[in-house]
Parts: structure tokens; sequence; C-alpha cells
């Protein structure tokens, strides 16, 4: 028992400094999280309809609070807040914030983890609700491009993006939110268009 608490406080440690080190497939403390998130199993609430986390004594680990939660894998567990997906880890911390709307931009997201990407390397286009303006998620779900375009696509495998400015038209950025393309076109095809051509 001490053991376990030992362990599960360096998993503490280690997540709340390091994350992405954590998640690589080189870290030595990643065999210790598989073995403590195979314990846990996502199971609803039926009090309150919420999911939580049972271990294997039968007692909630992970209280219920979400509205639908996956199975842990390499450490980290997929769940729904709200309208939004975020991951957590077998302590329940947060590894990537509740912000993705898209289940599936949130699973790339903890791939991204997994594979230890750098920051920004890969983003994910998203609305903030307080503004409705768009911006950029990395793969923790902070903003590494702030919401300030009132449209956006996502970032194709060269690191372009079409994007409407507030109050202009249609441009391209690169992922260092500079413009390639000045935001002069009247739709989004045509920035596109001209990006095909400038990069044949």
């Amino acid at each position: 028992m001490k053991s376990r608490i030992v362990v599960l406080f360096m998993v503490a440690l280690l997540a709340s400094s390091c994350t992405s080190l954590l998640y690589s497939n080189h870290s030595p403390a990643l065999a210790q999280v598989e073995s403590i998130s195979r314990s846990l199993t996502p199971t609803e609430d039926p009090a309150t309809g919420l999911y939580g986390y049972l271990g294997d004594l039968g007692l909630w680990v992970i209280k219920p609070q979400f509205k639908s939660a996956q199975s842990f894998s390499n450490g980290m567990a997929r769940v729904l807040v709200g309208n939004r997906y975020g991951v957590i880890n077998p302590l329940g911390q947060w590894v990537i914030q509740p912000v993705f709307r898209s289940s599936v931009d949130c699973d790339e997201a903890m791939g991204a983890i997994r594979k230890g990407r750098m920051l920004g390397i890969e983003l994910w286009y998203a609305e903030d609700p307080a503004t409705e303006l768009y911006g950029y998620l990395n793969h923790l779900g902070a903003w590494h491009i702030p919401p300030q375009y009132e449209n956006a696509h996502q970032f194709d495998s060269d690191g372009f993006a079409v994007v409407k400015a507030v109050g202009a038209g249609w441009g391209v950025i690169n992922r260092q939110n500079q413009w390639v393309i000045q935001p002069n076109f009247n739709y989004s095809h045509e920035a596109q268009s001209a990006l095909g051509r400038l990069k044949r």
C-alpha cells in the first residue's frame, strides 16, 4: 500500500511538471502510470448520470463528474465536460483542458502528446465562446494563437491556414501567426487557390 501511495505521488509530481515527458514512449514512469490506470474502470453513477472511475475495490477513485468517460490508454483518458472534450491522467488531473468540441480533435491532441510533439507543431482551430472569434489550440488545450479571426480553417501539412480577419477579407497565416497572404480576398476558396499557386 505504501509503495502504491509513493507511486501515485511520483505520478502527480511528474504530471504537473512535465506532461509531454511523462507520456513519451521513453519515460520510465509510463509503466507505473499504466499499472495504475489499468485498475480504473469508467462507470456511470446511477444517482447523477455522471461518469467517474472506480478502482479495483469498487470505490470511486475519480468521482463522477463527466458526461462521458473513456478507458485509460497510455495513462490518459478522454472525458466530456459539458460539450467540451479534454483528457485526464489517473489522478483525475487535466492533461488537456476540456476545450475541444470534437472528440476526434481531442484524440489527435492526445496522440501528439504520446508522440512527444513540440508545442505549436500541431494546431487545432477553435471558437472562443466568450468572444465568438477563432484561434488555434495546441495539444495541451492552450491557445497557441489567441482568438482573433472571424473564421478559420485547419492548418495544412505545410503549416498554412486560411483565415478571415475581423472587418476584412480572407488571407493565409503561418504557425507563427504571420500573414503569408494578406487578408484581401472576398472568399476563403480564393485565398486557398492563391496559396495553392504560391506552393507550386
